[in-house]
């Protein structure tokens, strides 16, 4: 996976609802401006804002609308794990391009082994051996990181479904050290300022 993957936002109506005709002509404007893709229902998106079936909903609309699901990288992480396991299910039977995991978040001081059995669970649940995951970490929001030996580890797991990581701490020398340490590794920078050094640098692109 590789490219400029943009950020959509999710419009709303005034009774709290996803606007869907606002939001398909959103995501047709910015694939129209050569974007590689949509990063669809992640923090831009405020994806913590709705139910896991608005979400599903809102995905079959897009593609029913003629997204084509080979653009698009929902965001299926959740605290409640069996939340994310539904949306990540779903996603993979649309067969998007990938999906972006966070991990889970409120709880602070998780343990290294906690983040990696959020993930197994989710993984093995879908139990799709060509499905992909991009890691998503944003510890200003989470404030739970994920740490080098948390990707060797799931590397080692699961080299076919882990391929990526989406970095958004802002932190520079973090994202160049991993695209080094980790080789055939896809690394997307999330802060705009930073994407185009990591980019030269060996990164995949910018999802931002």
């Amino acid at each position: 996976i590789s490219g400029i993957f943009s950020a959509a936002l999710t419009p709303i109506n005034e009774d709290l609802s996803i606007n869907q005709d606002l939001y398909i002509r959103h995501c047709q404007y910015l694939m129209r401006q050569g974007h590689d893709g949509l990063a669809i229902f992640g923090t831009t998106g405020e994806a913590n804002s709705f139910s896991v079936q608005q979400k599903k909903d809102n995905l079959d609309f897009l593609l029913v609308n003629k997204i084509d699901p080979k653009v698009l990288i929902p965001g299926t992480g959740s605290s409640s794990l069996q939340d994310a396991i539904e949306m990540s299910k779903h996603a993979a039977n649309h067969k998007v391009r990938a999906v972006l995991l966070q991990p889970p978040f409120y709880y602070k001081n998780i343990s290294e082994e906690g983040i990696i059995n959020y993930y197994r669970h989710i993984i093995e649940k879908v139990g799709d051996n060509n499905f992909q995951y991009l890691l998503y970490h944003i510890p200003q929001y989470t404030y739970v990181p994920i740490s080098f030996k948390v990707i060797e580890i799931l590397l080692k797991l699961y080299p076919d479904n882990v391929v990526g990581l989406k970095d958004s701490s802002g932190d520079h020398e973090r994202m160049l050290k991993i695209v080094k340490y980790f080789g055939n590794f896809d690394v997307f920078c999330g802060d705009d300022s930073l994407a185009l050094s990591v980019y030269k640098r060996g990164g995949a692109g910018a999802i931002t």
